[in-house]
């Protein structure tokens, strides 16, 4: 299994509303691509401009993104990084429908004889409340959404990883890696908002050579606990790294951010969303200087 990740992937946060900054400038974003057309005009101008990856979680719209992606012709241009799960959406739809209405609204990607076997598993697994079981069945049904495309690395949403890193729960760990690689022949990855404790953690549990999206920036905006302790986790452990948040949300200019970024050691990539034409042609321009290749 390759696990060379491509240097510059396309984020998805714009795409669907989410801001690490502020909820205004997240409801901007819901406006500007409440039209799919329009994300995926931006998704083929990155292309057009290098960007071979793209990340995207299961967000409700991601079916809809995708199915317009392959009819623009840009699935076969394109590597996908899926974010599962989709912590968020699945904490709101419970409050709003219940759990029955939760399973009915994640079912909908599969045809009856999937859902059939995935119900029957996760049934099971539910009367038996057997965690592990149950995650197996969720990353399941996400991940039939990404069934046609050419996907690279899964990472597990920053939410599950620092809950299981909490709890130390080393065999939730080993299981994700276990399951994503024996049955999608893909990278198990992992996002965090605590990359030194997980860095750590993993080589006590000798997890070897993780690929951990976490955030690198100038300002250290949301490095935990320090930039300077992040800085010499990524010094001193063997790890590859998919940086987010490179210009804390929005705080840095561009050339200020990725001047930062590539002075650290076994940056492997980074994960930038973009907007605008204007955006992309700076960003990208900047990174394939500065070091994304």
């Amino acid at each position: 299994m390759n696990s060379d990740i491509d240097p510059i992937i396309l984020g998805h946060n714009q795409f669907i509303g989410v801001s690490h900054l502020s909820q205004e400038v997240a409801r901007t974003g819901v406006e500007r691509f409440s039209d799919i057309k329009k994300a995926v005009d931006i998704i083929k101008i990155s292309s057009d401009m290098g960007v071979k990856g793209m990340m995207l979680s299961t967000h409700h719209r991601a079916k809809d993104i995708l199915d317009l992606v392959a009819d623009e012709g840009l699935s076969d241009k394109l590597k996908f990084y899926p974010l599962i799960p989709y912590a968020q959406g699945y904490v709101r739809k419970v409050n709003e429908v219940g759990i029955m209405g939760l399973l009915n609204e994640i079912l909908k990607p599969a045809g009856m004889s999937d859902k059939f076997k995935i119900l029957f598993k996760g049934g099971i697994s539910f009367l038996r409340k057997d965690f592990i079981k149950l995650l197996e069945t969720l990353l399941d049904i996400e991940l039939l959404t990404f069934n046609e495309f050419n996907v690279k690395a899964i990472f597990l949403h920053n939410v599950l990883t620092d809950l299981g890193l909490a709890l130390q729960a080393e065999e939730i760990f080993g299981f994700y890696i276990d399951h994503i690689k024996e049955n999608y022949n893909v990278v198990p990855a992992f996002g965090t908002m605590n990359f030194a404790k997980l860095v750590k953690s993993f080589d006590e549990w000798g997890i070897k050579k993780p690929l951990v999206m976490a955030s690198f920036n100038k300002v250290g905006f949301q490095m935990n606990p320090s930039r300077e302790e992040c800085e010499l986790i990524l010094r001193d452990y063997d790890v590859d790294v998919l940086a987010m948040s490179t210009l804390a949300a929005g705080y840095l200019k561009p050339k200020d951010g990725y001047e930062y970024l590539f002075s650290l050691p076994k940056i492997k990539s980074v994960v930038v969303g973009v907007s605008t034409r204007e955006h992309a042609e700076e960003t990208f321009n900047l990174l394939h200087q500065y070091g994304g290749k």
